[in-house]
């Protein structure tokens, strides 16, 4: 009976150990993806301020590699993003304001939910990471 014992209460550690690391994991992931995100931002802002312009949707992590003098080394891969690896660059050149732009993560889900709009980027209720210049961000 205490042998019994003894193994019910290894079990429920055991588990409450699992859930623990899962969710350090995903934390892991997350601080890794907001890291990389605020480094993507600015690569993005230092090639506007040089080229009056962002870089253009298509290739643009080549654009930011191969500006010279090189605004980054390497693009970072996306912790969430199991299809290719790679954070999602969208640009909104309609802009009363200027131009709109959001760099993202997927998040947990996988799928990349967020629309930009003018000078708004919407969530569309996804768990999507991002940094934007926008005015206004909808969850």
């Amino acid at each position: 009976m205490e042998l019994m014992v003894v193994v019910a209460v290894l079990a429920i550690i055991a588990a409450a150990v699992v859930l623990s690391l899962r969710n350090i994991t995903h934390d892991a992931k997350e601080s890794i993806a907001k890291s990389d995100l605020r480094t993507l931002v600015t690569a993005v802002v230092i090639y506007e301020s040089r080229h009056q312009a962002y870089p253009p949707v298509t290739d643009w992590e080549t654009y930011l590699q191969n500006d010279d003098p090189r605004v980054i080394d390497r693009i970072p891969a996306d912790p969430f993003n199991s299809s290719n690896n790679q954070y999602i660059y969208k640009l909104n050149t309609d802009s009363p304001a200027g131009k709109t732009y959001v760099i993202l993560s997927v998040g947990t889900d996988g799928i990349d939910n967020t629309t930009v709009t003018y000078d708004t980027v919407n969530k569309n209720g996804g768990d999507d990471i991002i940094l934007s210049n926008a005015a206004t961000v909808i969850d």
